[in-house]
């Protein structure tokens, strides 16, 4: 009966549209080693192609092997990119005005291309610029197995499709959303993460910055704060810190800004950071990269180089949660 009411709601959002108020599917627990779901129907996404200023309709799953191959590298661990796919598919999932979803532009289209905004996707030609011809002989049947294998999968929390949010590198611990957004939610806890070693990003990288960026970059938060006055001491300082280090508010000359902002204002890769004054430049020190929520990209294939599987990383990464066929009896 549950695949069958589901299958209907989605037949009359394909014909009529819902409205982001109405019914989002609801999963169940899967046994350990789920299959694809059976009898699994196309589902549209219509993408906004922002480098060609156009949408791209196209079935779910196709969207999901292009997010997968855009958002994380090929080279990880076949486990690490189901999990992947399966966290790419909630969040289209989410989106999707078929499903009573939000899209990101109402009447335009469910999802952009821009990371920045959605999920990065990426077209064939594109990919196959980033690899080259080898590289997509190679690459290309890795991720279409991870996510044929995964097919209709999502990951949900109390029968609703979660806020399956993601980044590169965590740099050890994960980030609560309550510390970085203001919401807590039950799943989005901070968690130990001992699998990203391996990242590129994982040690503190340095950054330096003069005192006219820092000074320009803060005229884009509204704050006027003269070149001559950055480097003087207090003039920037942390005001709250989350319990695992990152800056959670930082004032700037006397005014305050969440520490979300302030990084996306300097363009560095995450709120773990530290800084110094060495002449008219400020040198950060900043490790990991970005926000630290939800599921750790490098920690998952380092998970999955430890033996774990994408159920098992799943559940590391959002505690709490079941993985489940979209549409499951």
């Amino acid at each position: 009966m549950k695949k069958a009411f589901f299958f209907l709601l989605f037949l009359f959002g394909l014909l009529a549209g819902l409205s982001s108020s109405s019914s989002t599917p609801v999963g169940i627990e899967l046994p350990k080693t789920p299959g694809p779901a059976a009898g699994y129907p196309l589902l549209r996404i219509d993408v906004f192609y922002e480098p060609e200023n156009k949408v791209i309709s196209m079935d779910l799953e196709d969207y999901v092997k292009h997010v997968v191959a855009s958002e994380m590298p090929a080279s990880f661990h076949p486990e690490a990119l189901k999990a992947q796919a399966v966290i790419a598919r909630t969040y289209a999932l989410r989106k999707m005005q078929i499903f009573g979803g939000t899209p990101s532009l109402p009447g335009k289209a469910d999802v952009t291309s821009n990371p920045a905004k959605d999920q990065a996707w990426n077209p064939e030609h594109v990919l196959k610029e980033r690899w080259g011809v080898i590289g997509w002989w190679l690459n290309w049947p890795k991720i279409e197995k991870a996510v044929r294998e995964t097919q209709g999968m999502i990951l949900t929390y109390k029968g609703l499709p979660a806020e399956s949010v993601y980044h590169s590198t965590c740099g050890g611990t994960t980030e609560a959303a309550r510390d970085v957004w203001g919401k807590d939610i039950d799943y989005l806890q901070s968690v130990t993460c001992n699998y990203c070693v391996s990242s590129p990003h994982y040690k503190p990288t340095q950054v330096v910055l003069s005192s006219t960026q820092i000074s320009n970059s803060m005229g884009t938060l509204g704050i006027s704060v003269p070149a001559s006055r950055v480097s003087q001491k207090g003039v920037i300082a942390v005001t709250s810190l989350s319990p695992t280090g990152r800056v959670k508010q930082i004032s700037v000359d006397g005014k305050t800004v969440r520490g979300l902002e302030f990084r996306s204002a300097l363009n560095l890769k995450s709120t773990k950071f530290t800084w110094s004054v060495q002449g008219d430049n400020v040198v950060f020190q900043v490790a990991g990269y970005g926000h630290a929520v939800g599921l750790c990209q490098y920690g998952a294939d380092g998970a999955a180089r430890a033996g774990m599987d994408f159920l098992e990383i799943l559940a590391h990464y959002y505690p709490g949660t079941q993985v489940a066929h979209i549409f499951e009896e």
